[in-house]
């Protein structure tokens, strides 16, 4: 609820938020103790005192934060911006998935010859590229690049899913290989939901700074903008409009302009912001305790 309305009820000005915010605080402490101390517990805490295991958590919630930040982000910026229809807008993050199918057997083969700790390493610097690559697309940007964009990162990602797994187990008594299913799960679904949350409260807050920014070179006195208002407002009297409503249109005309521009400066900004997230999970691969792939439990 917090992470879901936070954000359009102004996080910590409502009291609302605030209160469940105290609520959720309290019931995951509780939830922390009682998990830790009972015999039988539903989400067994203590397997994170296997490093290896909790490292493939924490690449699990940094995995969901970036993808499901981007998956959110990608669309809202190209049906805000570019006019895409639902519809297109959710093409373009077709081909990320197509590259992740496709490789899915080839990646199988590889993982025993290059090491887990290697194919980790190289998916997230991957990963947090194609994010950073995302600060080069323009208002003119097509779906040609939008999609390939994607596709890169799919490319990143494509190389996780069986190392991760295989990191999970790679220490982990057999008998608790459901136990560490329904850990792993809910640092997916967290991460999930802290990316989401996280895109859309950076998205409004950056697009009102840039607009600040952006409103405060604006001036009816500098001649660039008296120059685009004189051509716009001449440009609306051929199609009809009166004097001073041509007048009036062509300031809104910029001030539409000048939205859209703050709003995809504040979309790059998100995109580095995952970029730098995704990006943690390189230095976490030199972390990881060696282990023979294939062997014990490591098969699982």
């Amino acid at each position: 609820m917090v992470l879901d309305r936070g954000e359009r009820d102004d996080w910590f000005g409502s009291r609302f938020i605030t209160t469940f915010l105290i609520i959720a605080i309290v019931a995951i402490a509780i939830a922390i103790w009682w998990e830790w101390n009972h015999h039988d517990p539903v989400v067994e805490l203590t397997l994170l005192r296997d490093r290896n295991f909790s490292l493939a958590c924490a690449y699990y919630f940094i995995f969901a934060f970036g993808l499901f930040g981007s998956t959110v982000l990608i669309p809202e910026i190209l049906q805000t911006l570019y006019g895409y229809t639902a519809t297109d807008a959710g093409l373009v993050l077709g081909p990320g998935a197509a590259v992740i199918t496709l490789l899915a057997p080839f990646v199988a083969r590889i993982v025993p010859r290059i090491g887990a700790k290697r194919m980790l390493g190289a998916s997230f610097t991957i990963a947090a590229l194609s994010m950073f690559y995302y600060n080069r697309l323009t208002p003119h940007t097509d779906y040609f690049h939008y999609a390939l964009a994607r596709a890169y990162q799919g490319f990143g990602y494509a190389f996780m899913f069986v190392p991760v797994t295989q990191l999970a187990y790679s220490y982990l008594p057999k008998n608790k290989n459901n136990k560490g299913s329904s850990l792993t799960n809910l640092c997916r679904n967290w991460g999930g939901s802290f990316g989401i949350a996280f895109v859309t409260t950076m998205l409004e807050r950056r697009s009102q700074f840039h607009q600040s920014v952006l409103v405060s070179h604006l001036s009816s006195a500098d001649g660039s903008v008296q120059q685009f208002v004189n051509n716009a407002s001449r440009f609306l009297l051929t199609r009809g409009t009166s004097g001073p409503d041509a007048i009036h249109q062509s300031y809104g005309l910029i001030s539409s302009l000048m939205n859209q521009q703050a709003t995809l400066l504040a979309a790059m900004d998100c995109f580095f912001l995952l970029g730098v997230v995704v990006i943690v999970g390189l230095p976490l691969a030199f972390l990881i305790r060696n282990f023979q792939i294939g062997e014990g439990t490591a098969a699982h």
